[in-house]
Parts: structure tokens; sequence; C-alpha cells
């Protein structure tokens, strides 16, 4: 098997579940036996403050924690993200999943960026499924659509082991729905 390694960064606010989306991600990937590393960054800032979080899936063993600086998707809990982090741009390699309440929020992003962009209202799907807006999960199901190395199902029976029986499940089928609702744009 050729090496193979996929650096992923989320980007979110204290809150949002950026943290457990790549810990969920890579016990999916270790489940599947591939080697992952998920490790955040943040300060002494609170909820609501943002935050990133890396994430290295490999065929090889990881060893590095230093942050990522050219990843090949960045996960963008929200298009405020993008302003406060104009980098994100600039740096990502492939695609970038945008989690926004309208597509027109989205489309500016079309004409700067020259990879992949993925479209998914979160938001909405996380308040219905989950009564809450805690877009971890729905992200996930969006990442899924161009992050082939996992399935839906290796991702969201993680998710399932992760958070335990109830919770689980509905996280698990939240996962599921927003693959199907997220929209690859280019």
């Amino acid at each position: 098997m050729e090496s193979e390694t996929y650096e992923i960064i989320f980007f979110g606010r204290g809150g949002q579940g950026a943290v457990t989306a790549a810990q969920i991600t890579a016990l999916a990937a270790v489940s599947k036996g591939l080697y992952a590393l998920a490790y955040p960054e943040f300060g002494p800032e609170r909820r609501g403050a943002p935050v990133r979080s890396y994430l290295v899936v490999s065929t090889e063993p990881v060893e590095a924690r230093e942050p990522i600086e050219e990843p090949n998707m960045s996960i963008v809990f929200g298009p405020d993200l993008l302003r406060v982090n104009p980098e994100i741009i600039r740096r990502t390699r492939d695609y970038i999943i945008i989690n926004a309440r309208r597509y027109e929020t989205v489309e500016p992003y079309l004409r700067i960026f020259k990879g992949g962009i993925i479209y998914i209202n979160a938001y909405d799907l996380s308040t219905k499924y989950l009564d809450k807006a805690i877009v971890n999960t729905a992200m996930l199901g969006a990442l899924l659509r161009v992050f082939d190395i996992l399935t839906v199902e290796d991702v969201a029976y993680a998710a399932s082991k992760f958070f335990g029986s109830k919770l689980g499940k509905l996280n698990a089928e939240l996962i599921r729905i927003a693959y199907n609702e997220s929209r690859v744009i280019k």
C-alpha cells in the first residue's frame, strides 16, 4: 500500500464541537486500521472563542504535533471564521467545507478559492435533529463527501461509540443526513 497522509483543520468556536469532530474522525480512522492523531489548539479563551483542532490521518504512524500549515481540507464551522482567518483560503490545498445558513454566504469564496467547496447548513440540521446548534457531526457528514478514505458508516459508528446510546444514535443519523444534504459546489 502506498503511503498516504491527510491533514485537516477544523475551525470552530468554543462549544461548537470542533475538537470532538476531530476526535470522532480519528477514532473512525483507527478503527479502520489507519493511524490518526487529533490535537486541539486554543488558549485561555472561553465558549465562543475561535478554536482550531488538527487531524492527521495516515497509512503510516503519525508523530508530528505541530500546527498544520497547509491542510488538504479545512472544515469551517461558520462563515465568520473565514473573515477572522483569511489564511484558510490561501493555505488549504484541496477542499473547504463551509457551514452557512444561506448559500449566498458561500458564493464569494467560489471566486477566490481554487480548490473545491462543500456547502452545508449544519446549523439548521443540528437544531432539527439534536435540538441544539452544535454542528460538529453534521460537518463530518459534509466532510465525508470528499474524504473517501472513510465511509459514512465508519464515522457514524465512531460517533455512536463516542457519545453512547441515545446521543450516539442521534449523531450517527445526523452524519448520514448531512452527507446527503451537503452540496459539493466545485
